[in-house]
């Protein structure tokens, strides 16, 4: 199989196409390969089987590489690409279909709210995929809000240059205009880019719905999937971090450096005018009482260390240590749900749902099974113990290495077990002959 969709026709009819997306930390270089993605695999050809049986034949079946990173920014790059493909299918009049696994079914959803990239695709499933609910960052936001004002006070003033100065009847009218009208268009430009930033993901939910019928996205999840569980736990937990006990206990002893800090700022400021009449009084050699008594400013040391340092305990004690609390909370919770999900790009990544939010009401294959994919409790249970008892009479050093422990227990996994499920493969048959049948006129 190649990865680029072919042009073979037959009777004036192309070969539908269908695209297969994988997850994180599932990537190969290679198209062909065991993976349920590859081609080759035992999930192609259980595929091609079952949709044979349905009267679908002809089918190919094409991977979406991309890095299996857990990042956001891979996730949406790939989105942009598979939206190129789809398009460049459809441009070959080809019925497209999509299949993702994981954070796949996101990069799906990304691709699909894209241009003209949904109008094109005749079915989707998705296995197991945490769908993000994401809003743009605060940063990316302000940045946006700015280049919208900007262009909304800079093109009418240069609008207004412009007319004024064609209106003249001295100087270089023309070039002032040119360069008026440069500035204004760099305006326009700066505007558009800050609505795209603020309204893009309104407007891509909006062209979803319009272009994907919900009965054309069926997605199979299971409550026993270990992976989703988590990710829907990491955003719904937030404990509580930081106490505000012991908020307060850092606020006190930030106060301590706080008042060593301000004491040598305050006299830092104000030193020349104690030490003035003491170098005055030593240069002239009078080294008597007057010049001791001129040392005494040092008695203010303390007062201004117990008053700053008094100021911060007080305000710790009056709501400043819940605050403080509140917002390490924040960080905290924010940062680990951000390495959960892999938030890394513009937008935060606010929560996670089992069906995609910007097409509602799309097709459920609830999967409550206790034996999805040939798995259950007691097949991780044994399944962990012989990957204990490979490494210890291999010696393999699998513990030190993360990825290879990995490897060796997906196969125990809920989670990896959809595509191993033949009444998956034959629902998800049943889901793609219906739109594959169709003719190849675009939905």
């Amino acid at each position: 199989m190649s990865d680029e969709p072919s042009a073979e026709t037959t009777g004036g009819d192309v070969r539908p196409v269908v695209f297969t997306i994988h997850g994180t930390n599932d990537a190969h270089p290679e198209s062909r390969g065991p993976l349920w993605w590859q081609s080759g695999s035992t999930f192609e050809a259980q595929l091609l089987s079952e949709l044979a049986r349905r009267g679908v034949s002809g089918v190919e079946i094409i991977p979406h590489h991309w890095s299996g990173a857990n990042s956001d920014a891979d996730r949406l790059a790939a989105a942009r690409a598979l939206a190129k493909r789809i398009d460049a299918a459809a441009r070959q009049s080809r019925p497209v279909a999509l299949l993702g696994h994981s954070h796949g079914g996101n990069i799906v959803m990304e691709a699909v709210t894209q241009g003209r990239a949904g109008r094109h695709v005749r079915r989707i499933a998705t296995f197991g995929s945490p769908f993000f609910h994401r809003r743009l960052k605060a940063v990316p936001w302000l940045i946006a809000a700015f280049q919208i004002l900007l262009g909304l006070v800079i093109t009418p003033i240069m609008a207004g240059y412009i007319v004024l100065v064609l209106q003249s009847t001295s100087g270089p009218r023309i070039e002032a205009a040119l360069l008026f009208s440069v500035v204004a268009l760099l305006g326009i430009a700066g505007l558009y880019a800050g609505a795209g930033k603020i309204f893009r993901r309104q407007l891509q939910q909006w062209n979803a719905r319009r272009t994907i019928k919900p009965e054309h996205w069926l997605a199979v999840h299971s409550p026993r999937d270990e992976a989703m569980r988590v990710l829907e736990a990491a955003g719904a937990l937030k404990p509580s971090y930081v106490t505000v006990e012991s908020a307060r206990r850092s606020l006190d002893a930030f106060a301590a450096l706080a008042g060593v800090v301000g004491t040598l700022g305050v006299f830092a400021w104000f030193g020349g005018y104690f030490l003035e009449p003491i170098v005055s009084k030593i240069k002239s050699g009078n080294y008597g009482f007057a010049t001791l008594v001129d040392f005494t400013f040092l008695l203010l040391v303390p007062v201004v260390f117990v008053a700053i340092a008094g100021i911060f305990r007080l305000l710790a004690r009056l709501g400043g240590a819940w605050a403080y609390a509140s917002i390490l909370n924040m960080l905290i919770h924010a940062g680990v749900v951000g390495a959960a999900y892999g938030g890394d790009d513009a937008f935060h990544l606010t929560g996670v749902s089992r069906v995609p939010p910007v097409v509602p009401s799309v097709r459920e294959l609830r999967i409550a099974a206790r034996d999805l994919g040939g798995i259950d409790d007691r097949a991780v249970f044994e399944a962990a113990h012989k990957v204990y008892d490979g490494i210890v009479a291999t010696d393999e050093g699998g513990i030190g290495d993360p990825d290879l422990m990995w490897k060796r227990l997906s196969d125990a996994l809920y989670h990896n077990a959809y595509m191993r499920d033949g009444p998956v493969a034959a629902a998800v048959a049943d889901h793609l002959a219906s739109g594959l049948r169709q003719s190849a006129t675009p939905n």
